[in-house]
């Protein structure tokens, strides 16, 4: 598998987004909130980071697979963020496929900063 399953109609919570990835007073997402906001996503910009969250859910690559039973599958992907100073970082995102999900569709559960290569 080299690209996410069903990646135009993956699930992208806004208050994934809001109240924890780009939310400076969150204890555990504040430092991804001043990650994403050197790059142009500060929580005013958070309808263009879901945009581009989605935009690069079908162009990241497939980098691990993991069975999770009874509850599902988690993929991992990987690629370049789009950004608005076009310095377009590379991020992983954790993706849950639940099992008791008929339409297949892929979850965001986790967006990490990876290093530079």
């Amino acid at each position: 598998m080299n690209k996410l399953p069903n990646c135009s109609q993956a699930v992208i919570s806004k208050d994934k987004i809001e109240s924890y990835l780009l939310n400076f007073d969150h204890r555990e997402g504040k430092s991804k909130a001043m990650f994403f906001s050197k790059f142009g996503y500060p929580l005013a910009n958070s309808p263009e980071f879901c945009a581009a969250l989605r935009e690069l859910a079908c162009e990241s690559i497939v980098v691990q697979v993991e069975e999770r039973l009874p509850f599902g599958t988690r993929i991992t992907t990987e690629g370049p963020l789009r950004t608005p100073d076009a310095r377009n970082p590379r991020i992983r995102m954790g993706w849950f496929f639940d099992r008791d999900n008929p339409e297949n569709l892929p979850r965001l559960i986790a967006v990490i900063p990876t290093r530079s290569k």
